[in-house]
């Protein structure tokens, strides 16, 4: 089994978390399952910003062109480490794979294991924007309002070396988000996952901390095999339908899209 991992940022620049991932994701993984760790070309690291989000999402060597990448390779599956879910409605038109990002999949697991769920974002835009989503994916009623760390992404990189300080803001945030109910609150932010899952942080006042990162993989993992074995793919009906094969690569020559990575420095 081959999965693509997608990350929304340039990757490739930010050793720290790619080799955190790398180690988290293959002490997780089936025996017969690879993991190809993909982020962006190139792109801005101020993801609480929505314009940037677009446009890591939809520019040549983007999310949405890398995933098509893997439509193309003979991936199995792709999963979006990403908790904004980029470019995940829009890959699922065009690719033939399941596709899975982390935000709608932890939100939709987490409801398995408690009945009230909320989340922490490293920068209030994005808890905000994260509303927006379980709104949207139809969780409403189970989700309580996200919170957040009050940092931006590159406050965020530096907690691999030194953690103390976000670790004290998410504990203390969840436990603010379990007192208002909260029964398992989400680290929503690949890379946040990453660190807390490194500090062991996994129950805070009885509230579980689910590992959104493990549980991505291990969905993708079980969704490929459903594919392999009993042929089910997302529904093409109205949301999902897809266009000709032709439609495609026309896009593909009008958006500059590529056929292969080219990594900036």
């Amino acid at each position: 089994m081959k999965i693509w991992w997608q990350s929304s940022t340039p990757i490739h620049r930010l050793n720290d978390y790619r080799n955190s991932l790398t180690d988290q994701l293959n002490s997780l993984k089936r025996a017969d399952t690879e993991i190809d760790i993909n982020g962006v070309d190139n792109g801005s690291m101020d993801l609480h910003y929505n314009a940037v989000v677009a446009m890591n999402s939809f520019a040549p060597g983007g999310v949405l062109n890398k995933i098509m990448q893997a439509g193309e390779r003979g991936y199995d599956a792709v999963a979006i480490g990403c908790f904004l879910d980029p470019a995940m409605t829009e890959a699922r038109e065009v690719v033939k794979i399941p596709v899975f990002g982390l935000g709608e999949t932890s939100m939709m697991v987490a409801c398995m294991y408690g009945q009230k769920f909320s989340g922490i974002a490293f920068h209030a835009k994005q808890s905000q924007y994260y509303d927006r989503k379980a709104f949207e994916y139809g969780l409403s009623s189970r989700h309580i309002p996200f919170g957040d760390l009050g940092i931006d992404f590159t406050e965020v990189q530096k907690a691999f070396v030194d953690p103390g300080q976000m670790t004290e803001r998410f504990i203390k945030e969840t436990k603010r988000l379990a007192a208002q109910g909260a029964e398992v609150v989400l680290a929503a932010c690949a890379t946040v996952n990453a660190i807390i899952r490194r500090e062991k942080i996994t129950e805070v006042d009885g509230c579980l901390v689910l590992d959104c990162n493990a549980v991505l993989l291990k969905t993708t993992e079980a969704m490929a095999e459903l594919k392999r074995d009993i042929g089910m793919v997302q529904s093409r009906r109205l949301l999902y339908e897809a266009p000709t094969r032709g439609a495609r690569d026309d896009w593909s020559k009008i958006y500059n899209f590529r056929s292969g990575p080219q990594l900036s420095a």
